[in-house]
């Protein structure tokens, strides 16, 4: 007496199967290189954020230094810093912030008055800010507010922002701007 065997199935995977796996597979990879692409985009962004946020703690921490100056003759001081072409402009009602002598040597001008130290303090300011956010715009403000002098720093760039999906506008600009008030 022989015994027959049923026909086994199979066993293992066909053709397509192995097919779809592979583009299910392909799509998420291509999704987390995409996202890979867009966080370093926004890494790059905050950084920007990071650098304008210690140029402005910095100005202000030197204004802070020299209350002297910035809390008794600085509401009529403007001081606009445009780094797109390198100049840099200074308007103010003491002139001697139009020239900035080297306060650090012992010369002619030793010891500096505290108008001639925030001119230099600007002015060194100005070059970190020139090599730290190249094509920024800086502007420092300052009013006398209920008394006392109240000073606003602003710093404004363009950024360069990646598109998440595919209805944004991919790599466009966009201004940003901080701003800090100082009570020196």
């Amino acid at each position: 007496m022989s015994r027959r065997h049923p026909a086994s199935p199979m066993l293992g995977f066909s053709l397509v199967e192995v097919m779809v796996a592979l583009i299910i597979i392909c799509v998420g990879l291509l999704g987390i290189a995409k996202l890979q692409a867009l966080m370093l985009s926004n890494t790059g962004a905050s950084r920007t954020r990071a650098l304008a946020a210690l140029e402005a703690s910095s100005i202000a921490a030197t204004m802070h230094a020299d209350r002297k100056y910035w809390a008794g003759a600085a509401p009529a001081t403007t001081t606009t810093v445009n780094d797109i072409v390198g100049s840099v402009g200074i308007t103010s009602t003491d002139a001697v912030l139009q020239t900035s002598p080297d306060c650090m040597l012992n010369g002619a001008d030793w010891p500096c008055s505290s108008a001639k130290i925030a001119a230099y303090d600007l002015q060194i300011w100005m070059g970190d800010m020139l090599t730290t956010l190249p094509g920024s715009t800086s502007r420092i403000a300052c009013a006398p507010n209920l008394g006392a002098v109240s000073c606003t720093i602003t710093i404004s760039w363009q950024e360069k922002t990646g598109a998440a999906n595919s209805q944004e506008a991919t790599n466009t600009f966009q201004s940003q701007t901080y701003q800090l008030v100082v009570d020196p």
